[in-house]
């Protein structure tokens, strides 16, 4: 596996970027072995879940090697979610859009998976929870209602996303999520190494969607390059909006991918693997799974 430098920090290169539209190779031979699952979004051309796709137009690798795919049905164990606000000094003049995209969100998701813990955290000059996991819509608003852009507070967002993946591990459901709204440009003071965000991730088996609110130039592009590779890396999804308008339906959007996931269930030779590989036969097909092999 290559990697490369970048001020000193190294990012895994693109192979470890697993998720791909499209296998030519042919449904896998049956073989010996254990079940795993991982946990798929299939969205159409204009973003929307796909509610019908069947076992028989995936395809899945794991390490380069084809595995047979022995099942798929939408997800039932519970999706929790660590939702990851931007409290900086530059949050401040887009109080109220953040405040009413989040608890969109919340909604949109509660509307599908009642049962779906949420913690709420804050990344402005230090990560903090503010609300724990919770299933009650009221108390996930009441800790909304209170965030608000801190005077001269740089970013920790790094440094959010592992204690974020912490909490995450050791939830019991293995359906998990970190889903993050930050400004750009920021101050990220976090002095965390990129590999051990990435392995974090990889422990919490959390996918990471986050979207950006671009209003000025980058201040900091290697926090860009490393978000960008994170949310490939866990099969999640990264939009740059410049109209604050757009938070509000970019959240809804991951709302509604991630309560429409599918468990697809595949065989692995009794082996460990690291990087699992899934695409579909079906055109105009976006999938979204992590890059990371189950345990």
């Amino acid at each position: 596996m290559t990697a490369r430098s970048i001020r000193g920090w190294v990012l895994l290169s693109s192979v470890t970027v697993a998720v791909i539209c499209f296998l030519v190779a042919g449904p896998a031979v049956a073989t010996q072995g254990t079940d795993k699952s991982i946990f798929v979004s299939a969205l159409d051309e204009s973003g929307r879940p796909v509610k019908d796709l069947t076992a028989a137009e995936l395809r899945i690798r794991e390490d380069g090697v084809d595995r047979e795919v022995t099942g798929l049905k939408p997800a039932g164990d519970p999706l929790t979610i660590a939702l990851l606000a931007d409290t900086t000094q530059g949050a401040s003049e887009y109080t109220r859009d953040i405040r009413d995209a989040l608890s969109a969100f919340v909604r949109q998701v509660r509307a599908a998976s009642p049962d779906a813990p949420i913690t709420l955290m804050e990344f402005g000059q230090a990560s903090i929870t503010v609300i724990p996991f919770t299933t009650s819509t009221d108390d996930l608003d009441k800790g909304i209602n209170k965030l608000v852009g801190k005077p001269n507070a740089a970013s920790v967002l790094l440094e959010a996303l592992i204690d974020a993946s912490d909490h995450l591990a050791k939830r019991p459901s293995p359906r998990r999520a970190i889903v993050v709204l930050n400004m750009e440009p920021s101050d990220e003071q976090s002095r965390e190494e990129p590999k051990r965000i990435n392995e974090a991730l990889r422990k919490s088996g959390a996918q990471l969607w986050a979207v950006s609110l671009q209003k000025g130039t980058m201040k900091n592009p290697t926090r860009d390059i490393v978000l960008n590779a994170l949310t490939k890396n866990t099969g999640g999804n990264r939009e740059f909006i410049v109209g604050q308008s757009a938070l509000l339906p970019v959240l809804k959007s991951y709302a509604d991918a991630l309560t429409s996931q599918y468990e697809l269930t595949y065989k692995r030779p009794n082996k460990s693997a690291q990087v699992v590989q899934v695409g579909t036969t079906r055109l105009g097909l976006k999938l979204h799974a992590s890059g990371f092999a189950p345990k």
